[in-house]
């Protein structure tokens, strides 16, 4: 066989591969899957769990659009300039493929629900460029944000500082 015809059967079957996986796209995940992903129970009260939730969105760069802690509705929004996307298109299709790759903007609405006193639900919803979509990778860095703030916002309030000023009997004895 020649290098012309091998390289011909290594195109086609990288282009059948190419053809399979867009026709069959990733797998879907299931509703449960979804709704583990979605939603999340905090072993906090209800005020410090909204506080972790404004917080967290707040330090992953989002602006806090909306903001109604009595029915426990908080959106916040992001735009991303979608730098690489750009790049990407502009190397294959020239200035016409830059142009043609948006900005994405990016939305998360959550709704909270005391359930206890020391316990609420957390329902997350994402909205990219208009579309409700599932993006797992955003959704658990988001997620492990408001954790990290709800570890903060949680912590007790009469806790010593980790070094204290000697007093005048400590440091005499």
């Amino acid at each position: 066989m020649t290098r012309l015809g091998i390289l011909q059967r290594v195109l086609l079957g990288v282009s059948l591969t190419i053809v399979t996986i867009a026709a069959t796209g990733c797998a879907q995940p299931t509703q449960a899957e979804i709704k583990a992903l979605e939603t999340r129970e905090m072993d906090c009260s209800f005020d410090e769990a909204y506080t972790a939730a404004a917080n967290g969105l707040f330090s992953l760069g989002f602006a806090v659009s909306h903001s109604d802690k009595s029915s426990g509705i908080l959106t916040g929004t992001r735009v991303d300039p979608n730098t690489g996307n750009k790049i990407a298109a502009a190397l294959a299709f020239g200035v016409v493929g830059a142009l043609a790759v948006g900005d994405r903007n990016e939305a998360v609405t959550f709704m909270l629900s005391p359930l206890e006193v020391k316990l609420t639900q957390l329902r997350m919803k994402v909205i990219i460029n208009g579309q409700s979509v599932f993006d797992r990778t955003l959704m658990t860095k988001i997620w492990q944000q408001i954790e990290r703030e709800a570890m903060l916002e949680s912590r007790p309030s009469d806790r010593l500082p980790a070094s204290q000023p000697a007093t005048q009997e400590s440091a005499q004895g």
